[in-house]
């Protein structure tokens, strides 16, 4: 009898829902930060962060794809 190790675990894909879960509100919480304030001197370590968080997310739910969205959005 042969376990089938092609579908990810029921763990595992919680496990992936809490990370996605996590990274979408870092990004919310960036956007808010860059929405409030413009004038903050740590803005550009903030547009930093928040392109490399939306591209983790992005590799997690479809590694194949790419970010349809714009930076600016």
């Amino acid at each position: 009898m042969a376990i089938d190790t092609s579908t990810p675990s029921l763990e595992a894909g919680v496990e992936l829902e809490r990370t996605l879960d996590r990274l979408e509100a870092r990004m919310e919480a960036l956007q808010f930060s860059l929405r409030t304030l413009r004038t903050s001197p740590r803005r550009e370590l903030w547009w930093h962060d928040l392109r490399e968080t939306r591209e983790t997310w992005f590799r997690l739910v479809d590694p194949d794809g790419q970010d349809p969205t714009s930076e600016g959005s």
